[in-house]
């Protein structure tokens, strides 16, 4: 497998990860609103949730990038993608 194949693979992967880290979020605070039978208070909730579900997925997102980096050697195997960074 080429370097580039690598890459796109793990941008693929990257992706799908993420988008499904957000979904579960949101449908997670979608129901506990669903619960709340104040219609103000679930607005609030649904609002709240949302903005939460996008700054824990960038969050976590973030953490296992690191960690997936360090764990499998992705320097080593995807060049392009640190070939600016400084040590």
């Amino acid at each position: 497998m080429t370097s580039n194949t690598k890459m796109v693979l793990f941008f693929l992967l990257a992706t799908v990860f993420n988008i499904l880290m957000m979904a579960i979020l949101v449908f997670l605070f979608f129901g506990i609103a669903a619960l709340v039978h104040t219609q103000p208070f679930s607005m609030i909730i649904l609002f709240v949730g949302f903005i939460a579900s996008i700054v824990l997925t960038f969050l976590a997102y973030g953490r296992l990038m690191k960690w997936v980096t360090v764990r499998f050697n992705l320097e080593k195997h995807i060049p392009q993608l640190f070939k600016n960074r400084r040590k």
